[in-house]
């Protein structure tokens, strides 16, 4: 379950991840962001971008922005 059907959406068709990014193994991340959710780009050999907050519904989605709203 994510933040809304629209990126549940993504989820499904593959055009999006939830994973740990040591679970990425069939492609490359290539952005350091602290994150559990990445867009997932290319056909065999994946480019995994890191996402900071939700496209449609604004949340935070990475562990770096969580943590230091959480510390406000």
């Amino acid at each position: 379950m994510t933040c809304c059907t629209q990126f549940d959406k993504l989820l499904d068709r593959g055009l999006a991840r939830h994973a740990q990014p040591y679970h990425l193994n069939n492609g490359i991340i290539i952005t350091e962001i602290d994150t559990e959710y990445f867009f997932v780009f290319g056909d065999d050999r994946h480019l995994f971008v890191g996402l900071n907050y939700c496209p449609f519904c604004g949340k935070i989605l990475s562990r770096e922005l969580w943590n230091l709203e959480k510390k406000k």
